[in-house]
């Protein structure tokens, strides 16, 4: 996303009131920010419905990761008795 500060916002504000004039440039504004929401929903609907989407996925992964952190968890924790035993 372009890193627009203030003042490049108020040289585009300032040109846009020269070629729109005073009438046309609070409407042309308005129809930015519409733009700008519209987008912002649009991107935000696209997420919600990839995460749902590859929730399906994630979880039976997941599983799987926590399974085997709990095995290796208890392999480290349990000192092997097969190398005691054979001493």
């Amino acid at each position: 996303m372009p890193d627009i500060g203030f003042f490049e916002l108020l040289i585009v504000g300032a040109i846009a009131f020269l070629i729109l004039g005073p009438e046309r440039t609070p409407e042309f504004f308005a129809q930015i920010g519409r733009f700008a929401r519209q987008g912002r929903a649009w991107i935000s609907d696209l997420k919600q419905q990839f995460d749902a989407e590859t929730k399906s996925i994630k979880e039976p992964v997941q599983e799987i990761r926590d399974a085997l952190d709990e095995g290796l968890n208890n392999v480290t924790s349990n000192p092997k008795s097969n190398d005691t035993e054979r001493k």
